[in-house]
This record gives C-alpha cells, sequence and structure tokens, in this order.
C-alpha cells in the first residue's frame, strides 16, 4: 500500500543538507549522505513512537475469501509472513520490512566503524560481529518478552489420553516465551472446542481437589505452578484431542550472512539498536565505554516502557460497517467460542500486536472485507526528491534528533553537549500529546495508554506511580 503524502515543502535532499549544515559538514568528510539519511529515518521513526496521537494513521483495507473447504487462517497479521499458521497482509502499511543487518550498520556507524551491516567483518579489534549478533539477539527476545508484540499461533499440542501436562516446544528456531491463550479441540466426533481459562494450581486443588484423578474435558489451565516448558490443565483428557494456543514467540538463532528479521515493528527498532550497544559499550578492554553504554541502557528502558502501550489498531470496520475490536481475552469472556458460533457477534478481535481475526468465523464459500485504520510505519523518503511527510512545525526538532544521533559517534564533551537537543525533541512529541488529547471527545478511548489486551489479562504487576 503506497503512503499517504499531504506534505509537500521539504525534499529529503533539503533536509538531509539542513543536517550537514548543522553538523558544519556540507561536505560530508565526517558523515556520510547515507548516514544522515540514516539518522533522519530514525527521528522519524523515533517521532512516530513518541508523539503517539500525532502518527501517520492509514486505512488498510483486505478482502478474505473462505474456500468451500474452509483453510483461511483465522488469525491474520498485519506486520510480518514469518509465521505459516498465520495469514499475511504484504500490502499493510505496517509491514515490517527491517532486519537485523540494518541495526548493525546504524550500530556500527555509531562506533565509527565500517557500516558493513552482517557481511563479513572488516572493523577494528574492539568488536566482531559476534558481538553484534549475540547482544541483538538477546535484546530481541527480552523485547519480545516485555512487550508482547509477536504474539502467534504454534502448531496443535498433541494431547495423550488420561495425561494432563503438556510441553510447549522450544528449539534453536522459536521458544515460546509465554502463553496467552489455549482452546481444547477434541478430535471430530468427540465433542466441541473449549476455550480454557487461565489458573493456577492451588486454584485447582482447592476448588477441583480430584483434578488429577478425573477424566474429563479440561476447563482451565496452569503455568504459575507448572514446571518450565509445561502446561497444567486442570482434569485428565478421556478423548484424543489437541491444545490449540496463542504464544508470545521468540525469535531464531541468528547467523550471518542471512538476513533475521527483528519480529518487532519498523518504527520501535531504535529500542532494540540501543539495548545492543548498551551491551557492546559494557565489553571489557578497548571497547568499553561505560558512560555512553548507560545512555544506550536509559534509551533501551525508556523505548521499552514505550512499546508495552504501543498504539496499532485505532478503529475497524467489517463490509464497511463499523465494528469494536476487542481484545482476544475480553472476547473470550463476552462471547465464549466465538471461533465455533456462526453467530456470534461481528468484531474484529485482537489477538496481540498486528494480529487479529475476524468474528465470526468466515463461513465456507464466503468473502469479507475488513478495512483497519492503523497506526502505519513512519514514511521515509525513498529518494532525494521525494518530500519528507511531515508538518512543518516539528521539522526542527527532527532535525534535533538527527544531529544528536550524528554527535553520538564523537562521544566526549560534543556527544553530552547534544543532550538538550534530544530534550528538546521529547519536550516537542510531549507538548504534541498533550495537544492533540484534546482534538477530540474520545481523544483517551481512541488511543488508550494500555492495551486493550494488557488491560484484560495483564501480565505485569502495577506498580505505583
Amino acid at each position: 500500500m503506497s503512503q499517504n503524502a499531504p506534505y509537500s515543502y521539504a525534499t529529503s535532499l533539503q533536509v538531509e543538507q539542513a543536517l550537514a549544515l548543522r553538523l558544519n559538514d556540507t561536505a560530508n568528510e565526517h558523515w556520510t549522505k547515507a548516514e544522515l539519511n540514516l539518522y533522519i529515518a530514525e527521528a522519524l521513526r523515533e517521532w512516530n513512537c513518541i508523539a503517539q496521537p500525532a502518527t501517520w494513521i492509514q486505512d488498510a483495507s483486505f478482502v478474505y475469501t473462505q474456500p468451500s473447504t474452509p483453510n483461511l487462517p483465522a488469525w491474520q497479521s498485519t506486520g510480518n509472513s514469518v509465521n505459516a499458521l498465520v495469514g499475511s497482509n504484504p500490502t499493510s502499511p505496517r509491514t515490517q520490512t527491517l532486519n537485523d543487518s540494518y541495526c548493525y550498520t546504524l550500530a556500527q556507524y555509531h562506533l565509527l566503524e565500517p557500516p558493513t551491516g552482517n557481511a563479513t567483518w572488516t572493523g577494528t579489534d574492539q568488536f566482531s560481529l559476534a558481538d553484534f549478533t549475540q547482544a541483538l539477539q538477546r535484546r530481541r527476545d527480552a523485547i519480545l518478552q516485555a512487550t508482547a508484540c509477536n504474539v502467534a499461533p504454534i502448531a496443535p499440542l498433541a494431547l495423550t489420553p488420561g495425561v494432563n501436562r503438556v510441553q510447549l516446544p522450544d528449539s534453536t528456531s522459536q521458544t515460546v516465551l509465554g502463553v496467552r491463550r489455549i482452546r481444547y479441540i477434541p478430535a471430530a466426533a468427540y465433542g466441541s472446542p473449549v476455550t480454557l481459562w487461565r489458573d493456577d494450581l492451588l486454584a485447582m486443588e482447592y476448588f477441583k481437589n480430584d483434578f488429577e484423578q478425573t477424566p474429563a474435558p479440561p476447563t482451565t489451565f496452569d503455568v504459575l505452578g507448572s514446571p518450565p516448558q509445561f502446561i497444567t490443565l486442570d482434569a485428565l483428557p478421556n478423548v484424543p484431542s489437541s491444545l490449540e494456543a496463542l504464544a508470545m514467540l521468540s525469535g531464531g538463532i541468528i547467523a550471518p550472512p542471512t538476513k533475521s528479521p527483528l519480529l518487532i515493528p519498523d518504527d520501535w527498532y531504535w529500542v532494540l539498536k540501543f539495548g545492543m550497544m548498551a551491551d557492546m559499550l559494557s565489553k571489557e578492554a578497548e571497547s568499553t565505554d561505560l558512560e555512553r553504554a548507560a545512555y544506550c541502557e536509559q534509551r533501551f528502558q525508556e523505548g521499552l516502557k514505550l512499546m508495552i502501550e504501543m498504539p496499532w489498531l485505532t478503529q475497524a470496520r467489517i463490509d464497511n460497517v463499523p465494528c469494536d475490536t476487542p481484545s482476544v481475552t475480553e472476547k473470550d469472556e463476552f462471547d465464549n467460542e466465538w471461533q465455533s458460533n456462526p453467530n456470534a457477534q461481528i468484531e474484529i478481535v485482537r489477538g496481540g500486536i498486528d494480529l487479529f481475526a475476524v468474528s465470526p468465523t468466515i463461513p465456507a464459500g464466503s468473502s469479507v472485507s475488513v478495512t483497519l485504520s492503523l497506526i502505519g510505519n513512519a514514511p521515509i523518503p525513498a529518494s532525494d526528491s521525494a518530500f519528507v511527510q511531515l508538518s512543518r512545525d516539528v521539522l526542527d526538532v527532527i532535525l534535533d534528533e538527527a544531529q544528536h544521533l550524528a554527535q553520538f559517534k564523537h562521544g566526549g564533551a560534543e556527544f553530552k553537549g547534544s543532550l538538550p537537543l534530544h530534550q528538546n525533541f521529547i519536550r516537542a512529541a510531549v507538548e504534541a500529546n498533550a495537544r492533540l488529547r484534546e482534538s477530540g471527545i474520545f481523544a483517551e478511548q481512541l488511543r488508550p495508554q494500555v492495551s486493550k489486551q494488557e488491560q484484560a489479562q495483564p501480565r505485569f504487576e502495577e506498580t505505583p506511580q
């Protein structure tokens, strides 16, 4: 899907030249043209993350057709196509395009190393390509756990009749970081699917004391009292059956020169970049720079907090009729077993960031049109002549942030001296948020501070502000 282009006052080349002028490097001796454009792109993406009410919203329409023999994936993605159990929408304005090599390139510029991405290392002895790959892999999985931004179905888990404990899959290609939802699926002719409720073993003991002896369809599941990577059911399955799960998934092992997907929305890659560099600058010997490592860690933690609250979907329509967009937990609570109910409420169900399902399940031989109002990726100019899609009042602080990012590689007093530029950028985003929150009656409902899924099924203990 092409990006909307409402602004036509400043080209990419003009903005790049303005940044070079600020850096007093119009001949590109210290910062190359490619490098400057990467810093401008990062500032645009940061703005789309931090000035959340001012994000680039786009309507994306998709048509889904259920074959006469139903095989359409229940869950659809607006982000990526890495999971074969999920339908993909490559024209989505949220399609993930960045990879690990892109992150390495930015970090290599910051660290005054050759910008070779994930190619054979040609830099100094301070670092190696393994430093980049291992740090990125660790921080990526930390982000995926903390933010639940890679939720998807996993392959059905077969149940053995009479056994109420099942192991979750784990391999070098993927790990289940957490379970968000489970359905019990009896084999054909053995009954109907049942959505299980999350519980714990002590509750099972108190309220269903004979659960370890009872052959019956389960109704709840436990992860709290079970061994790592196992779940326990509140009954002993008594018929051939399986479990269908939505889970938070890790990434696979990163192995250059193959490029690995980030599995996080494009605009948030900078959080991963700063986390990776915090680790790299904390190494022993000549690569140690604890002051800049602390700065990177602070940026990582700030970004992580914002990611937990990240918006992605504001409104939806099915066949051009507005509908609600509940979280999967809300949907299960108020419209139980909606996936097997042809009369379920017509809604778009949020399974996780960039993951949704159509309710009710599309009947065999039918089609539906779905329109989603999405928080699109920040539009990054594709050429020198392309216009920067940004309101005029924001351009100056975008240049502030880009200049601040460019100064990182100088370190010391020059980098410290650029910190007020970053603070200007943050202040402008906060002011934009405050201003736009007053622009509508239901501003807080349209852009809630906490995701619907986190409200319905909290993953973290609420801490005092």
